[in-house]
């Protein structure tokens, strides 16, 4: 009876061993979006977080830019393509994610605030360090 006992459990932990553990994985458009915040507002407040994760809905849903999260990160020179996040940089992007916004619909462009360029119209704001635009006025 022991022997069996005891090859019954051996079983029940090999089963639990062998199979995936249930967890929280993160889906490829979250971990993408986490990247690019983190390349452009590692060092930056949650707020600016939240703000480049915004200005990059704020494009898919404009119909300037591409129609997904994808297309928008993967044009030229307008987001850095990173290989790191932090736990605050994918909480900013869940959180844009799941509907919030902290920019106006019509502000999809932006720049470090430290940028010696000078553009010709005003920022509608500015957030950390980062001035956003609502207008593709050039430099």
């Amino acid at each position: 009876m022991r022997r069996v006992f005891a090859l019954a459990a051996a079983a029940v932990f090999l089963a639990c061993a062998l199979c995936p553990k249930p967890g929280f994985t993160e889906d490829a458009a979250t971990v993408r979006l986490a990247k690019v915040i983190y390349a452009l507002a590692r060092q930056d407040t949650y707020a600016a977080k939240l703000a480049i994760g915004s200005l990059a809905m704020n494009r898919v849903d404009s119909p300037w830019f591409g129609d997904t999260l994808g297309e928008v990160l993967d044009e030229q020179h307008q987001f850095p393509a990173g290989d790191r996040y932090d736990a605050e940089s994918l909480a900013a992007a869940h959180e844009v994610l799941a509907g919030r916004r902290t920019l106006d619909a019509g502000t999809v462009y932006y720049r470090s605030a430290a940028a010696t360029e000078r553009r010709d119209d005003p920022p509608v704001s500015a957030v950390g360090g980062f001035l956003f635009y609502a207008t593709d006025t050039a430099i």
